[in-house]
């Protein structure tokens, strides 16, 4: 056994005892802080008078199961019976006997929060209050307690032990003897109530503690500040042990500490009366006057255990702007995982912290704002699941059934949701000593909030999370439970945002670009030039506080992002390419449906002229509605077509009904009117949670279209799913018809004809030690189609493991039946899948699949196929990072042992970051089965979100005799030019482009 800290604070001067001093309203069933609810004290309890506090007196809490294990609520038990013997035999206090704790504490649950701690002690009279918790990790245990001075709320001793499970009785003792001991609490304890020395003194605190001076300044101005603050806000200023290293101690805020606490912690941001210089460095008056939090828990790799890194993040705001004040420290600086890399980047390989707003409150969708050690900014929009839909999609159910069945989970990692949305914010950071600093200043215009009555405070939902890359950790500040399934029903509040600005939030963007393109004449073997310039304009204009209306007329949608690469070859049905244009990313979660189509899918509007759309909240409705004119469908060459010229119009509306956290009832209609064709989608949707783990939910839509020849179609997709993602035990199943004559314009189907049931489960272990989790998973799945004809057959087997140190991989096995053509084939595959992301110079991310594979043709037969990509990311220092990977794809006939393809894509992308705006990125890739070359170059000075100036050039190459004329036809059967396996020019383009965003 080891004693791994013992250590001594001055913590969280807490309003607590004036509240409770005040008539005893604490206990008695009234709201302590948003979101917690004291039960009410027994009749017996309530009647009695209030009880004189006796400095001599303690009174001693059962310990806290923190593991959640009820085999072993003994323990905490037996912890408070020794400490409470122990007590009593060193004769130094007066111990409340166990009964009259526990009459208090029934109807409160096995764990009551900091706040009933302190009530329960001035209800019993008592002086002192010894609480705690205890954790089991397979033969280990943790034990953590506290003694807290329950008239001043000063925690006086914190105590950690660790050791065996066989050693429990010796561990008892210990926490027993170190409260008795070292504390030293002698007479004069017992007679003489705990003060706060005087400013600039060395005087001790309650139990002989010394204070810092700046330490005993600061909770001396707290502890002054006790009296005004407000009936039934909390207070909880923690005095951190750094406190005279780090900005100087906050004045009073009212954040609820973040410990393990079973209601939601709240915390209310201070008024600022000057404006910080947003530089990293947290010089400025407005930190000592910030909100301090400094609490924050594990949500990996041990939940809710004690974050391992110290946190401070300082909370402050006018009426323009929130301001956050950063300082994330290291006990080991080299662990620190900081690049200077381009906006959004910094959230897949740095150590950040991150922040969190649901704005309504709604538990629907939250706004994410994140720094790493240097400032870079990351910014994206999360919805209910967690994620966002910008560039997803695709309706991944299409008869193939995912080989880990969707249940490879475990990951508890912050989410971070659609990074395509991109906000207008100030930033900036430094590394310092023992980690890093930062600044944040959010514009209340980035946002979308509801309005309130004047003299109101807004009230938004607000979590913190901190990723530590180097340890696999991910600290938060509203703790959160593997139990419940979502990220949003579990933050926190930020409160006493109030007098912000009503103006409305115009942008205007405009945009000149340059394009010269070159493209190869695959007739002439010429290459002839083309130039193209343009100009845009892109306007967003903020109609209320909380709907928006962009506006664009000749978009540029120039290449400054590439697809990714995809093999093409045996493909049965149509590739999936994500949206990569940022009017069209921005706001598509909220037409995004769970179906297994994707019903909006804005690529298919290719070439618009312009588009409009507007999104938001209107009450509890949701709303989208986006309008576009494509001018693609009518540049055709048949110029005597009468649809030549003609244009487009596209429609898509949404109205979502938000009914309660992470559930909905909602509509979506979407039309495209070309010449005299139309395609028509109509339908409604609906999700509910039906407990903490646990949703259904549905879609019914309908489809009416015409094609030019006046030939009309009409077909029907229902979709009805449950999914249940708990701790240890995940579930789903699902079961949808797409009829064969279902069709859209405006959105992707991979597959039609279809009558499938699929359902998956997987369970999960949680060692939590140098292995976090580990599970199998199963799935299976059946496909009809509308002849009722069995279609595919899938059953998959796996498993998964997550290791420490960012480590992960699984593997599995499947038994499939595809049928093709007529013909049956029984497939068996296997699957392994690897992460490691150990190193801050490196990590490496691969999947390979082996086994059976049908070769999709007019003469199909069952082959030998493999497919597999890896990837390795380098950064082997802050402003260079490279990332290489290969894709490959190979099938052989087993009858002759003969190759029926083989290929391999080989990527590099390397991006040198020369200053915070400037950055160079260069792309090369090549494809071995087309021989086929790319490269791509693009210098980019980005002022901020919006303000960018981009210089490309892209080039490409193929091999001579493997080019293609316009009808598929080998291009040198007609131009002997093109007789050669050299590499030769398809087509060059050199770009630029800049625009600068107005905001008023």
């Amino acid at each position: 056994m080891r004693i791994l800290s013992l250590s001594f604070q001055g913590v969280a001067v807490s309003m607590l005892a004036v509240n409770a001093a005040a008539g005893g309203l604490l206990w008695p069933g009234v709201e302590t802080g948003p979101g917690m609810q004291l039960a009410p004290t027994p009749r017996a309890v309530q009647s009695a008078a209030e009880t004189d506090t006796d400095p001599g007196t303690v009174a001693v809490i059962p310990f806290t199961n923190i593991s959640g294990d009820d085999a072993d609520d003994w323990i905490g038990d037996g912890i408070a019976e020794t400490v409470m013997a122990d007590l009593e035999s060193q004769a130094l206090l007066t111990v409340i006997a166990r009964e009259q704790v526990q009459s208090l504490l029934d109807g409160q649950g096995s764990e009551i929060d900091d706040l009933a701690t302190l009530a329960l002690g001035r209800k019993l009279g008592a002086r002192w209050v010894v609480t705690g918790g205890y954790q089991r990790l397979g033969d280990q245990l943790r034990i953590t307690a506290r003694m807290v001075d329950a008239e001043s709320g000063v925690v006086v001793q914190t105590l950690k032990a660790d050791g065996a499970l066989a050693q429990i009785f010796d561990l008892q003792d210990q926490i027993a003897r170190e409260l008795t001991t070292d504390v030293q609490l002698d007479t004069t304890l017992r007679s003489t109530p705990a003060r706060i020395p005087a400013p600039g003194s060395s005087e001790p605190v309650a139990g002989g503690i010394t204070l810092p001076r700046d330490n005993q300044a600061a909770l001396a101005e707290r502890a002054s500040d006790a009296e005004r603050v407000a009936p039934g806000e909390v207070g909880n200023f923690g005095v951190s042990p750094r406190a005279t290293e780090a900005p100087p101690a906050p004045a009073p805020g009212t954040a609820v500490s973040a410990g393990i606490l079973t209601g939601r912690v709240s915390v209310t941001a201070g008024r600022a009366d000057e404006v910080p210089l947003i530089d990293g460095q947290l010089d400025d008056a407005i930190w000592q006057r910030a909100t301090r939090i400094t609490e924050f828990v594990q949500r990996n790799p041990i939940e809710g255990a004690p974050a391992t890194e110290d946190t401070e993040v300082y909370v402050a705001y006018d009426d323009t702007h929130l301001y956050f004040g950063l300082y994330a420290h290291y006990s080991d600086p080299s662990m620190v995982r900081a690049n200077r890399v381009d906006r959004d980047q910094a959230n897949y390989r740095d150590d950040t912290i991150s922040f969190y707003f649901d704005t309504f409150l709604d538990q629907q969708r939250a706004y994410v704002f994140t720094l790493n050690g240097y400032g870079v900014q990351g910014d994206s929009l999360m919805g209910s699941s967690g994620g966002g839909s910008g560039r997803g999609g695709g309706g991944s159910r299409g008869g193939r059934s995912s080989m880990m069945g969707g249940m490879s989970g475990g990951s508890t990692s912050a989410p971070r949701g659609d990074s395509s949305w991109d906000a207008l914010f100030d930033s900036g950071g430094t590394l310092v000593e023992d980690g890093w600093t930062a600044e944040m200043a959010i514009p209340f215009k980035s946002l979308r909030y509801p309005s309130v009555g004047g003299g109101q405070a807004h009230r938004w939902g607000f979590q913190i999370a901190r990723s530590i890359r180097g340890k696999d950790e991910t600290a938060v500040w509203a703790p959160t439970s593997r139990d419940v399934s979502g990220f949003l029903p579990q933050m926190g509040l930020l409160e006493g945002l109030s007098g912000l600005s009503t103006s409305r939030n115009l942008e205007i963007l405009p945009t000149v670009t340059a394009v010269q393109v070159g493209n190869l004449d695959t007739a002439t073997g010429g290459f002839p030039r083309e130039e193209q310039p343009e100009g845009g304009l892109n306007v967003k204009y903020g109609i209320t506080p909380n709907l928006t209306l962009d506006a664009t007329f000749n978009p540029d949608f120039s290449q400054i992002e590439s697809d990714r690469p995809q093999i093409e070859v045996n493909q049965r049905f149509p590739l999936f390419f994500s949206e990569l244009r940022p009017f069209f990313l921005e706001g598509q979660e909220i037409f995004s449906l769970s179906a297994p189509v994707n019903l909006v899918h804005t690529r298919t509007i290719v070439d618009p002229r312009y588009g409009g759309k507007v999104t938001g909240k209107v009450g509890d409705m949701t709303v989208g509605f986006l309008v576009a004119n494509d001018e693609a469908p009518g540049k055709l060459d048949d110029v005597t077509d009468p649809a030549y010229g003609q244009t487009a119009n596209v429609m898509i509306g949404r109205v979502r009904y938000d009914l309660y956290a992470e559930s909905h009832i909602g509509i979506i209609a979407t039309d495209r009117e070309f010449s005299n064709a139309y395609s028509r989608v109509g339908g409604v949707d609906g999700n509910f949670r039906l407990s903490d783990a646990t949703s259904v939910g549905f879609q019914a839509i309908t489809s009416s279209n015409r094609d030019r020849d006046l030939l009309a179609t009409s077909g029907q997709m229902f979709n009805v799913a449950l999914n249940s993602q708990g701790r240890n035990l995940s579930y789903g199943v699902s079961g949808y018809t797409i009829d064969p004559e279902f069709d859209t314009a405006v959105g992707f189907i991979r597959r039609r004809d279809m009558k499938a049931l699929t359902s998956q489960i997987g369970y999960r272990f949680w060692p939590e030690s140098w292995l976090i989790n580990w599970g199998p998973t199963a799935s299976y799945g059946r496909n009809y189609d509308f002849n009722d004809v069995l279609e595919d057959e899938n059953r998959n087997l796996g498993v998964n493991f997550s290791f420490a140190k960012s480590i992960s991989l699984g593997a599995g096995v499947s038994r499939d039946m595809e049928r093709f053509a007529g013909v049956n084939f029984d497939k068996t595959g296997y699957f392994a899948r690897l992460s490691v992301s150990t190193l801050r110079q490196a990590s490496i991310f691969g999947f390979f699949n082996f086994g059976d594979q049908v070769y999709f043709s007019n003469t199909p037969f069952l082959g030998t196929g493999s497919r597999g990509s890896l990837s390795l990311n380098l950064n082997p220092f802050s402003r260079l990072q490279s990332r290489i990977s290969a894709t490959t794809s190979r099938l052989v006939d087993p009858l002759n042992d003969t190759e029926v393809f083989d290929i391999k894509i080989y990527r590099a992308q390397s991006t040198f970051q020369f200053t915070e705006r400037f950055l160079l990125r260069n792309i090369l890739e090549y494809n071995d089965y087309d021989h086929t070359v790319g490269a791509n170059l693009l210098l980019t000075y980005r002022v901020n979100s919006g303000t960018v100036f981009y210089v490309g050039y892209d080039d490409h190459y193929q091999q001579g005799d493997l080019i293609e004329d316009a009808s598929g036809n080998a291009a040198y059967l007609g131009n002997s030019e093109f007789f050669t396996t050299d590499l030769l020019r398809t087509n060059r383009a050199f770009f630029t482009k800049i625009s600068y965003l107005f905001r008023y």
